[in-house]
């Protein structure tokens, strides 16, 4: 992987709130993510990534006990990866994302995610 640290940073800083998505899945999601996962967030800082501003979630409903799994979370960043990047921290699994929204971005950049995520359903 060769990510652009200084230029992926320099995007999340632009990206306010008013940009991020406001459902219940997704501020339930940027509420806990941080807290619940610290390595995963100091990963993608390493990288430049915001955790608490995600460019795509994939939440589930959540289970009888108030959990919330979401099946993936995506992010930008710029530079290039290879296909077959993997990455994992305990249970949580990295990858370079094949299916996504259009990111509308011009230039060398990817989309990471990771999974599984199980977050407590506080906001819905």
């Amino acid at each position: 992987m060769n990510v652009n640290v200084t230029k992926t940073k320099e995007y999340y800083t632009t990206i306010t709130d008013s940009k991020l998505c406001d459902c219940g899945y997704c501020r339930n999601y940027r509420l806990q993510i941080k807290s619940v996962l610290p390595e995963v967030a100091t990963y993608l800082e390493s990288l430049g990534i915001d955790i608490e501003k995600p460019f795509e979630t994939s939440p589930l409903e959540p289970d009888e006990n108030g959990m919330l799994e979401y099946c993936g979370c995506q992010y930008i960043a710029f530079g290039n990866c290879e296909p077959e990047y993997r990455h994992r921290i305990g249970d949580v699994e990295f990858r370079v994302a094949t299916s996504y929204p259009i990111t509308g971005i011009e230039g060398d950049h990817f989309v990471i995610e990771f999974f599984p995520i199980r977050l407590r359903s506080v906001i819905l």
